[in-house]
C-alpha cells in the first residue's frame, strides 16, 4: 500500500516503543480521555514505519449478514482458527535483524532491532481440550460504508483475548487507508492512517493487529487482533467501537457491535515464595511486576525490566516468551520476543499474549528475570 503517513513530533522520538504500553496514572480518567489517549498512543507507536509488500492469495468471501454455522462448519472454522492464530499457517520464523526506518517528514533515520520469533504447531491438535469452548461459532458481520467487517472467531481468558476478522472491499483494500505489511507484523501491527474512512477499537482492551499476508487478497484483509484486556473487563462479550472519520471529526460517540465471548480460558496461579504472583493460561501470562525481586518501584512500572520470561515444562523443555539485554542486569546473544503483544496496566501487571498455544497443565515453573515461580 502506498499511503501517506503521519509521524510524531521529532522532539518526542526518544521515547521507546515499550514506554507506550506502560500506564502510570494514579487516578481514574474519564472514558473519553482513555479513548483519546489510546488513539494517541496507537498513532505514536506507528510513527516510524516502512511499507511492506504483501503476498496475495484469494480468500473466500464472507456472508453479508450474520452467518448461521452448522456444527461441522463451526468445528472446521475453529480448527482453522487454531492453526492461524497460534500455529505456523501464514507465518514464518524470523531471525533478529536491523532495519533503518525513515521519517519522511524530517528526513531523519533510526535503526530498529527486530526480535527473533519462532512459531510452532505444538498443542494445536489438543486446542479444544486446552481452551474449552470459548470460540463462538457464528460470525458477526457489520457493513461499514462500502466495507464489510466480519468477526469470525474470538477467545479470551481474564487478561487477554484474540479476535479473528476480515475486512472486505470490492474496490480494493488500499482504499481503507490501513498501513500493513511484514515489518508492521514484526513490530506493532497494522494501523489506520488519517486517510482511513473509519477506525475501530475494542473497548475492553488494546492490542496488535497481525495481517495474514498469505491469505489476504487485493480486496480482503485477513486479520488477527492480539489484545491485553483492561482489568475491569469482566463482561461476557467484547464491545467493538467503530468511529467514522468525517470532516467534522466528531468522535464523541461510537457505533458499537457486541461480540459474544461467554466463556473464559482457565488460568492457574504461580508464586515465587517472596510474595510475587503470576497468572498463566494457554494463551497468556500476566505477571505482577511489583512482586518481582530485584526491581525498584520505578522499574516495576516499566515493562522493559521484564528482560527474561520463560515457561518450563515437566519434560524439561522450555518456551522462551521474551528475552532482551539490559546493561548491568542481563546479557544475552539474541533479542527474542515470542509474544504477539504485551502491555502493562496501571497496577504494574504485565501481560504477554503468546504466539503459540501452551499446555498450562504441563508447565512446572515460570522464570521471570532471575526468579522461579511455581504453582501454589
Amino acid at each position: 500500500m502506498n499511503q501517506k503517513r503521519d509521524y510524531p513530533d521529532p522532539a518526542q522520538a526518544e521515547i521507546s516503543m515499550e514506554d507506550f504500553d506502560a500506564w502510570q496514572e494514579d487516578h481514574v480518567f474519564s472514558e473519553k480521555y482513555q479513548r483519546n489517549k489510546k488513539k494517541m498512543l496507537r498513532e505514536y507507536r506507528h510513527g516510524f514505519r516502512t511499507p511492506g509488500a504483501g503476498k496475495w492469495a484469494k480468500v473466500p468471501a464472507a456472508a453479508v449478514f450474520v452467518a448461521l454455522a452448522s456444527g461441522t462448519m463451526a468445528l472446521a472454522a475453529n480448527s482453522e482458527f487454531f492453526y492461524r492464530i497460534w500455529g505456523t499457517h501464514g507465518k514464518e520464523n524470523i531471525e533478529t535483524h536491523e532495519e533503518i526506518l525513515c521519517d519522511e517528514r524530517t528526513g531523519s533515520q533510526t535503526v530498529v532491532v527486530y526480535p527473533e520469533r519462532e512459531y510452532t504447531d505444538e498443542n494445536l491438535d489438543r486446542a479444544g481440550e486446552l481452551i474449552g469452548d470459548p470460540v463462538f461459532p457464528e460470525p458477526v458481520v457489520k457493513q461499514i460504508g462500502d466495507t464489510r467487517l466480519t468477526i469470525l472467531s474470538a477467545v479470551r481468558d481474564g487478561n487477554a483475548a484474540v479476535v479473528e476478522f476480515t475486512l472486505e472491499r470490492e474496490e480494493g483494500v488500499d482504499g481503507l487507508g490501513i498501513q500493513y505489511g511484514q515489518f508492521d507484523n514484526e513490530s506493532k501491527g497494522a494501523w489506520f492512517t488519517e486517510e482511513s474512512p473509519f477506525t475501530f477499537d475494542f473497548r475492553e482492551g488494546s492490542g496488535s493487529i497481525f495481517v495474514d499476508l498469505e491469505r489476504s487478497s487485493e480486496t480482503a484483509l485477513y486479520c488477527y487482533d492480539y489484545m491485553v484486556m483492561d482489568s475491569q473487563a469482566i463482561q461476557e462479550s467484547l464491545t467493538l467501537e467503530i468511529y467514522h472519520n468525517t470532516p467534522e471529526e466528531t468522535r464523541e460517540e461510537a457505533e458499537t457491535v457486541q461480540i459474544p465471548v461467554p466463556s473464559r480460558v482457565r488460568q492457574r496461579e504461580f508464586e515465587n515464595g517472596q510474595g510475587g504472583t503470576l497468572l498463566l493460561s494457554p494463551i497468556s501470562v500476566q505477571i505482577d511486576m511489583n512482586g518481582v525481586p530485584g526491581l525498584t518501584r520505578e522499574q516495576a512500572g516499566d515493562p522493559w525490566y521484564a528482560y527474561y520470561v520463560a515457561l518450563h515444562d515437566r519434560d524439561g523443555s522450555s518456551y522462551m516468551v521474551h528475552e532482551h539485554e539490559i546493561e548491568g542486569l542481563h546479557s544475552c546473544g539474541t533479542y527474542v520476543d515470542n509474544s504477539s503483544y504485551a502491555r502493562e496496566d496501571q497496577e504494574n501487571r504485565l501481560t504477554f499474549v503468546f504466539n503459540r498455544l501452551v499446555d498450562d497443565a504441563q508447565v512446572e515453573s515460570v522464570t521471570v528475570n532471575e526468579t522461579r515461580y511455581r504453582t501454589k
